[in-house]
C-alpha cells in the first residue's frame, strides 16, 4: 500500500498534536500536585547518637495549624495528654515528612513563626515511624508517638534545624511562676542534627 505525502503530512500533524495534548495534561498535572502544597523543604538528616548516619528527606507543607487549634491543643495537653491531642489530630493531612526509603507520615502540626532577624522558623509534628517489634513487644518507646521537625531558614529558603525521632509531649506548671509550659521529651540522648535545608517552591 503506497501512501501519498498528503497522508504522510496529515500522520505527522496528528502526532503532534497528540504529543501536544498529552505534555498539555502532564504540565497541567504536575502543577496541581505542586500548587498543593504551600512549601516544601528538602534536606539531609544526621544521626547523632553512636555511629553517625544520614538521610535525606523531604518535608511538604499543605497547610499550617491556626493559632486557635494551637491553643486547643495545648490546652488538651493540660487537661488531657498527649493520646488525649494524638487521638483528635490523627486524621489530619496538613501535608507529609517522608526520609530515605520509609513510607510519608502525614503532619498533623505544622507551624510557621517569624523570628527577629529576620529569619523564619517551621515546625512540623507528625506520628513517628514505628516497627513492628515495637508495636507488637509494647516496649517504652510506645510512650514517645510523635516526632518532630523544626528549620530555622533565611529568606532564601536555606538553613538547618533539629528532628526529634521520637518525642514525647506533655504541659508541665512550672513551680515558681505557676504557668504551663510545653515540655518535650526526646527518647535517646541527642535529637537528630538537620543541614542542607532548601526550599523547592
Amino acid at each position: 500500500m503506497i501512501t501519498s505525502p498528503v497522508e504522510k503530512l496529515m500522520k505527522r500533524t496528528l502526532l503532534t498534536l497528540v504529543i501536544l495534548v498529552l505534555a498539555s495534561i502532564s504540565a497541567t498535572s504536575e502543577g496541581k500536585k505542586n500548587s498543593d502544597f504551600k512549601e516544601v523543604y528538602t534536606g539531609t538528616l544526621m544521626q547523632m547518637n553512636g555511629p553517625t548516619r544520614s538521610t535525606t528527606f523531604n518535608l511538604s507543607i499543605r497547610d499550617f495549624t491556626s493559632d486557635q487549634d494551637a491553643q486547643l491543643y495545648l490546652s488538651m495537653l493540660v487537661e488531657g495528654d498527649q493520646f488525649t491531642l494524638l487521638d483528635k489530630v490523627r486524621d489530619l493531612d496538613l501535608g507529609f515528612m517522608s526520609a530515605g526509603g520509609s513510607l510519608g507520615r502525614r503532619l498533623l502540626v505544622a507551624r510557621r513563626t517569624s523570628l527577629p532577624d529576620g529569619k523564619t522558623r517551621i515546625v512540623a509534628v507528625f506520628e513517628r515511624w514505628q516497627t513492628f517489634a515495637e508495636v507488637r513487644g509494647g516496649y517504652r518507646t510506645q510512650d514517645y508517638p510523635f516526632a518532630i521537625i523544626e528549620l530555622i531558614v533565611d529568606a532564601n529558603g536555606k538553613g538547618s534545624g533539629t528532628f526529634i525521632a521520637a518525642a514525647k509531649i506533655d504541659m508541665k506548671r512550672d513551680k515558681k511562676t505557676g504557668q504551663y509550659q510545653l515540655e518535650l521529651e526526646n527518647f535517646g540522648t541527642y535529637p537528630h542534627r538537620v543541614m542542607g535545608v532548601m526550599r523547592r517552591n
